[in-house]
């Protein structure tokens, strides 16, 4: 995977934090969606007329549908004597009621979500490892959450299941999206018909829309026999799009008028047929970037996007990583029928240190590679991959210049000159290429902490280096 193809999805892009003073609510409308930002302080009307605060144009909303009060941190919301009533995630409301970000507000065919605008804190968890795990029971499904930015996330999804909006998960590869979408299923009221789970990307995309969306006899050649798409397969359900990023143009107009008309027709179709599905989508691409470079439909982004969850990778909640590699070693020996082992403290630090920028999933594999090949019942750091250790190993650091030589950098020593080489009796000998550059890059480093007092944030913007990059390199340079 090309660096540029990846998106590392930072938690600060969604809050939900209680007792903020800034939210922004969400509307979605019929086929358009639109963000307002909420005041500090106030109140909101909502509904169809015109001198409504929020209007909307849906004829299942009422001239003068639902107010919205906005004090003191915190939001509540009430029914003013409409047609079809309030709900909150899909409970009718009889008085003033308050709301959490992350609640989904029904009124008529119109969902309104609330969020926090605030991004001066997140769902960062606090460090450390941590004490205790919970088992999030889903069906045949069991997910380990023991950080509490990830508990806060699971109360987020269990929210948005009980609505009917389309979901898009975001996060990078391996952190545990399709457990994310599976919550979804599982929550909702469609939790006893199928989830189908599709990767777009595993799809040649020459077959892409006959899989999705099914093919008539002779369509094409091959298609000997009529063949319903995945998406049907999934009537009354769930539909987990994997990687939906990847589909090409043609799927993704296709799909859009699914979304919109909840009608899906078959390559070499006449006939429309209804479906009743619900969405869920995942991406570990930035679909905004995607969108400006015209690769992806702005509409069916915010189709998708209608509500969005960010999972933040396995670095970024560092308290689970114990909790899941005891859980995973223990799962490897059991399936592999050896003996219990155990993870020494030096390497639970070691794991704990590592990025793990294959998250989740890499952190099972490398488990699973410990169970098979480690040979003792106490796992040390010496039996974790090569790729984990080499990541961990600090650079070798440069040669001590002789006392009262002049510190400068690698690249600027002088060569020698030909001749002189020549009547030298010792080989010219010089550090190998890759600790030079660690050398320089340390001191660049080191020039940038001193120079901002200490202050990585400002330090890697000196440098032009990612901020997740340069804290990660601090700690290998020993900075």
């Amino acid at each position: 995977m090309d660096e540029g193809d990846d998106q590392t999805w930072s938690v600060g892009q969604v809050n939900v934090r209680k007792n903020v003073e800034r939210f922004r609510l969400l509307v979605v409308d019929g086929t358009t969606s639109s963000m307002v930002d909420l005041p500090v302080e106030g109140q909101l009307n909502i509904g169809r007329a015109t001198e409504m605060d929020v209007r909307v144009a849906d004829r299942s909303v009422s001239r003068r549908h639902a107010r919205l009060y906005v004090q003191g941190g915190k939001v509540r919301i009430s029914d003013w004597d409409s047609h079809n009533g309030v709900r909150i995630n899909g409970q009718l409301i009889q008085e003033v009621s308050p709301l959490q970000p992350g609640d989904v507000v029904s009124i008529g065919e119109v969902n309104l979500v609330l969020y926090a605008a605030s991004s001066a804190a997140s769902f960062a968890g606090q460090g450390g490892r941590a004490a205790q795990a919970t088992e999030l029971v889903l069906g045949e499904r069991t997910v380990v959450v023991a950080d509490p930015a990830m508990l806060r996330l699971y109360e987020l999804i269990r929210r948005l299941a009980a609505s009917e909006l389309t979901v898009l998960i975001l996060g990078e590869t391996g952190a545990g999206k399709e457990n994310a979408a599976f919550a979804v299923h599982h929550w909702s009221r469609r939790s006893g018909k199928p989830f189908v789970a599709i990767n777009c990307a595993s799809i040649a995309e020459t077959l892409v829309e006959s899989e999705l969306f099914g093919h008539e006899k002779g369509a094409f050649t091959g298609a000997t026999t009529t063949k319903p798409g995945l998406l049907e397969t999934a009537e009354g359900g769930t539909v987990f799009l994997d990687e939906a990023g990847e589909l090409p143009a043609a799927a993704q107009a296709k799909l859009l008028r699914v979304l919109e008309t909840r009608r899906i027709l078959r390559v070499g179709g006449t006939k429309e047929r209804e479906i009743d599905i619900r969405i869920v989508a995942a991406t570990h691409r930035n679909l905004e970037k995607e969108v400006e470079a015209g690769r992806f439909r702005k509409d069916l982004f915010f189709r998708l996007g209608a509500a969005t969850v960010v999972l933040p990778p396995l670095r970024d909640r560092r308290g689970e990583v114990h909790v899941l590699a005891e859980r995973f070693l223990a799962a490897a020996c059991t399936a592999s029928g050896r003996e219990p082992m155990s993870l020494a403290p030096e390497t639970l630090e070691a794991l704990e240190s590592y990025g793990w920028p294959g998250n989740v999933r890499e952190l099972k594999n490398t488990l699973d590679y410990v169970a098979a090949t480690a040979t003792e019942a106490v796992v040390r750091p010496s039996h974790l991959p090569e790729r984990v250790l080499a990541a961990l190993s600090p650079p070798t650091p440069p040669a001590p210049a002789a006392a009262g030589a002049p510190h400068r950098p690698p690249e600027l020593e002088p060569e020698a000159a030909p001749e002189e080489a020549s009547t030298d009796s010792e080989p010219l000998r010089r550090m190998p290429l890759a600790e030079e550059l660690r050398a320089i890059e340390r001191e660049a480093m080191a020039k940038a902490l001193r120079e901002t007092g200490g202050v990585k944030v400002r330090a890697a913007e000196i440098l032009g280096m990612p901020l997740r990059t340069f804290t990660f390199k601090c700690k290998q340079y020993g900075l």
